[in-house]
Parts: C-alpha cells; structure tokens; sequence
C-alpha cells in the first residue's frame, strides 16, 4: 500500500474532524503489524526542507486560516502549513481545529512524536470523538507509544462499536505487546464486523504461529488468501505454517509463480531456501539464488546466499564464483567463505 500524504486530506472547514481515521488508515494501515505481516509498502515522499517561509498575509477568519492550511497540506507545502498554523494557534489557543490540522502536518513531514502531541492537545480541548481518539491511536502508535496507543483505540473502540478499525489496530498493539489473548479477540470482532478483512485473519495465522499452532496458523492464513487472493503476504504466512507441518513441498507449492520482483520481498527467499534444504534439494535453491543474483547484480546477499547453497551441494566451482561476487560487493561473510573455498 503506497500513500501520498498530498492525496489524503479531507478539509471540513472548522471541524476538520471526519478525516482523521482516513488519514491514518492511509497513512499507517499495514506498519502497525509485527514483524512479516507488515504490508511493507506503506510510505510518504520525502518532503524538502527549504528555509522556512514567511507567511506575508495571515487570512483573519478562522475558516480562511483552515482553508489555507488545507491547501499548503494538498500541494505539499509543509513549512509553509506549519508557520501558518503556529502562527494562528498562538492568537486562538483553544479552537481544536487547529490542533488537529497541525497534527496533519507532523504526520505529512513523518514526525508521528510531535503529530501525537497535538492531537493530545486538540483531545484535551473536545469534544473526544471516535475519529479524533482512532487518529490519535495510529498516531501515537506510530510513535511507538503503545500504550497510549491502546487507551486511543480502546476509547474510539467504546464510542462506535460498528467500526472494524479500532478493534483491529488495537488488536494489532496487543501483538506488538505480546497480549495475544486480547488481540485474538479483538481481530475476531474486526471479522465480525467486517467479513472481508483479510488483514484480521493473516495476523490470526501469524498469532498462531507464535502460539506454535501451526494447523490454526494455516487455516487462518488458507482464509486470508481466500479474502485477498493476490496478496504476496498471505502466501508468505500460508507457506511458513506448512514448513512448520513439516510439509516443505506444499510451502513451495504455495509460493509458486512468484515472479522475480515478489521473491524479493522480505521472508519470501531465505523460506524458499530452507524448504529446499528440507527436501534434500541444495542444488534447486542455489540455481535459484544464482539466477536472483544474476538478475540482480548489485544484491549482494544473493550472491552470498547461491554460494553457500553451491558450496553445500558440492559445487564448489559455482561456490567460489558467487562468492566472489558477494565479497566484491563486501557483504558480511563473503570474504571467509572465499577463503574456505580456495
């Protein structure tokens, strides 16, 4: 999932509150799940950072000032959004509004600490809406303040009870807190309230795997993929609980015609490589690892990787070559692998 923060805002003048969730989801959603169930393409641009401008002509109305800072935000004028409205919160320090468009700013220049602090401030202000306490969440989460994070959700959670949202990326801190209990139950009222959610039974698989539960693992995962049948992901979680069965054909089988840009993605190589290892196929998962490096020069990690899998299936010719590679591209372990194939 890729995110433009120019793309994101949705400006109601004076409350400027229906947007906060949309911001978030657009901006988080994804980078709040531990380690591979990350939907890893979550980014901003990476916005300049000219001399701060000065804002020759301060609009008078509250509306006007909204309206501006709107437009700076949706062109990517980000310094330019931030001196307006610090400019105008220090002549109207209690109109949240504001608050809540200079936490915008913070999360469109990636600065998630000082984008919680204004929501802290735009909450303690009210009212403390469902959208102002979830956008709060992701934010503070994002921030890695976990447990701020989870008051958030919990309290946007209490508001409406019909939004998935809050459950799931509640869920998804619980993890991060290794509260698995509570997470699982949250992820299953996510489900309940919205059938679809792919993201909810992946992160089940991933809990389950944790759990050493490999069979539920795999149904969670089985699941997922039926919900979201082209996501890498899902494939990725399906073939690690099957590894984990001890079934390390079928994992292969699950990541079959992964073209070469998706066998890129984190976990998706090194898993194709012990399953091969399981199988007693070393010379499969170098031929691999060497057509990855050939394709990809400049990935070094891939070069090491086909030497060590050459070197275990006894080809120490095609070892040593990639080795070569490796070092040249100075990977760590490449240059002790060379020696020991000389």
């Amino acid at each position: 999932m890729s995110t433009n923060p120019r793309n994101i805002f949705v400006f109601t003048p004076r409350a400027g509150k229906a947007s906060h969730a949309a911001i978030i989801l657009a901006l988080l959603a994804g980078g709040v799940i531990m380690g591979v169930l990350v939907y890893r393409r979550a980014s901003t641009p990476v916005v300049p950072a000219p001399t701060p401008p000065v804002v020759t002509q301060q609009p008078e109305k509250l509306d006007d000032i909204l309206n501006a800072a709107h437009s700076f935000k949706r062109d990517g004028e980000w310094d330019k959004a931030e001196s307006l409205l610090s400019s105008a919160i220090a002549k109207n320090a209690e109109e949240q509004a504001l608050y809540v468009q200079y936490a915008e700013v913070f999360i469109g220049k990636q600065q998630p600490d000082k984008a919680y602090e204004q929501y802290e401030k735009a909450l303690a202000i009210g009212p403390r809406t469902a959208e102002l306490e979830f956008a709060a969440g992701s934010t503070a989460s994002a921030a890695g303040r976990l447990d701020r994070a989870s008051e958030h959700f919990g309290a946007a959670q209490a508001q409406n009870k019909t939004d998935w949202r809050a459950p799931l990326f509640l869920a998804q801190v619980q993890v991060k807190q290794n509260n698995f209990d509570e997470a699982k139950k949250n992820l299953l009222l996510a489900t309940h309230l919205k059938s679809d959610l792919g993201v909810a039974w992946g992160t089940l698989a991933e809990i389950s795997l944790r759990e050493n539960d490999a069979n539920i693992a795999l149904q969670h995962a089985m699941k997922a993929r039926e919900l979201e049948p082209d996501s890498v992901l899902w494939r990725l979680v399906q073939a690690r609980a099957l590894k984990r069965l001890a079934k390390p054909q079928e994992a292969l089988d699950a990541l079959a015609g992964l073209d070469e840009s998706q066998r890129l993605e984190p976990g998706i190589m090194p898993l194709i490589g012990e399953c091969y290892g399981l199988l007693r196929k070393p010379a499969d998962a170098a031929s691999l690892y060497a057509a990855m490096s050939d394709r990809f020069g400049d990935r070094g990690e891939l070069a090491l990787e086909a030497a060590r899998w050459f070197e275990r299936a006894g080809d120490k010719v095609s070892a040593k070559k990639y080795a070569e590679r490796a070092s040249f591209l100075s990977v760590a372990g490449a240059s002790e692998l060379l020696d020991r194939l000389k």
